[in-house]
């Protein structure tokens, strides 16, 4: 007889990195078809689950914003589960286990930046993931860590046994063998398929280390014949980020593109001559990975869990010195042979890592 395990995908589309990560984690596990799950998922996301029969689906309402998700996690979804599915395990791929669930918990925590980084959240947000984090830790039954890094950092801020923690890498999303459809690409996005730019992927907030990269490119900008593409969400303190551009008078130079769909991701992806990720922090970092998969040469920062990640595969730099951000595009930019070597690197090491891979230790965890 199967387990039963109860997956919680509510953050489907509701989040970026952790969306993904429930969305392909449940997918992979479910059509592994090793353990007897049951998908907890928003209505709103019906029709990305249609992989799976209707039974498997535990299909929540009224969920449109974190908040409402917390709550319903907490107070609601405990009670429900265990009237369902009393012996089942539910596995909830944040750091925020429900503090009064009655079933067996396992919970994945994808980093610790709250703890470990000063003045890159709110105050409430910095008290609110202390809280729950510090309690979920103590109430999970299994924790699944990302990285060796993360684990490291789970043993560094709590007394925990280390063979309650498990780490199993991420997959990733190789769309750069997929069709792009043109006609969901905003006019914004298309201009850069015939101009040369740098670009990254990246809610702007402060541990993503966007001015850091801004004031980079400033140094360099007479020196690339280059525009900076920052291509994600606007975060925490993003007014601080558009302001620097406006003061350093390079608006002309630095395009921001907010939110964008996968099809706008995929042509930045393929028309970039070199990608950055010059993060202060990360649980693990799949844009680098992606970036990869297109053959573009990379740059990332030289935290710990982004190298443990890209390996050899990409030229690392000091996110803290704003010159050795500048060396390092310059460098990469101007010398072919380095871009060649980085480039075949990332081929070979995007093969270790896939959501499949991923999902077939999971489910032997449970």
């Amino acid at each position: 007889m199967m387990k039963q395990i109860v997956f919680n995908a509510l953050q489907t589309s509701l989040s970026g990195g952790i969306g993904r990560y429930s969305y392909e984690l449940a997918k992979n596990i479910y059509k592994l078809n090793k353990v007897d799950l049951k998908i907890v998922i928003r209505e709103e996301d019906k029709h990305l689950f249609r992989f799976a029969e209707k039974e498997d689906l535990v299909i929540a309402k009224g969920i449109d914003n974190s908040k409402s998700r917390n709550y319903y996690e907490q107070f609601k979804l405990p009670d429900l589960i265990n009237e369902l599915y009393p012996e089942a395990i539910v596995h909830y791929p944040d750091s925020m286990a429900p503090l009064f669930a009655k079933n067996k918990v396992v919970i994945t925590v994808h980093d610790l930046a709250f703890k470990s980084l000063k003045n890159v959240f709110t105050l409430k947000t910095t008290l609110w993931k202390n809280l729950i984090t510090d309690l979920s830790i103590k109430k999970a039954n299994k924790i699944i860590t990302i990285t060796n890094f993360v684990k490291d950092e789970i043993l560094k801020y709590y007394n925990v046994d280390s063979n309650r923690i498990s780490v199993v890498y991420n997959g990733f999303n190789n769309f750069s063998k997929d069709s792009i459809e043109l006609k969901n690409i905003s006019n914004n996005i298309l201009k850069f398929s015939n101009k040369p730019y740098i670009l990254t992927v990246s809610t702007i907030s402060p541990r993503k280390n966007i001015d850091g990269l801004i004031k980079a490119f400033n140094l360099i900008k007479d020196k690339i014949n280059c525009d900076l593409v920052v291509a994600g969400k606007n975060g925490w303190m993003y007014e601080d980020i558009f302001k620097l551009v406006k003061d350093l008078n390079i608006e002309n130079r630095v395009t921001f593109t907010g939110g964008i769909n996968d099809d706008e991701l995929k042509s930045l992806y393929k028309n970039a001559n070199t990608f950055i990720y010059p993060s202060f922090y990360e649980g693990f970092g799949l844009p680098p990975l992606e970036a990869m998969s297109y053959g573009i040469p990379c740059i990332v920062s030289n935290a710990d869990s982004l190298l443990e990640v890209v390996g050899d595969a990409a030229f690392s730099i000091n996110p803290h010195v704003i010159e050795a951000i500048s060396n390092g595009i310059v460098q990469v930019y101007s010398d072919s042979k380095l871009r060649e070597a980085i480039v075949n690197k990332g081929f070979e090491r995007i093969e270790k890592f896939s959501w499949e891979m991923c999902a077939r230790i999971v489910a032997t965890l449970y």
